[in-house]
């Protein structure tokens, strides 16, 4: 059997996350992704935090929390993560 992943997250979640999108796509191109789950990733990149970690949240607070409280607690966790390290 073939392991189908994308940046380490499996390709069913990457499925499920694109359907589960309730904010309409064009918000996320707004923010030069192609999709939600690009969105995630690249949230992920800019923030220093581990993908698996934001696919995590995302799936916690759901897509209407996509671009507000979603970015909040990434932002909130990669300042406490650097402030552990400092």
């Amino acid at each position: 059997m073939t392991d189908l992943s994308l940046h380490g997250i499996p390709l069913a979640t990457v499925l499920h996350l694109n359907a589960a999108r309730v904010v309409p796509l064009a918000r996320y191109h707004e923010d030069n992704a192609c999709d939600r789950f690009g969105y995630l990733a690249q949230l992920a990149r800019e923030q220093g935090v581990a993908l698996d970690t934001v696919v995590y949240l995302a799936e916690l607070l759901g897509p209407e929390e996509d671009f507000d409280g979603l970015v909040a607690m990434i932002e909130d966790l990669a300042l406490a993560d650097s402030a552990g390290r400092a």
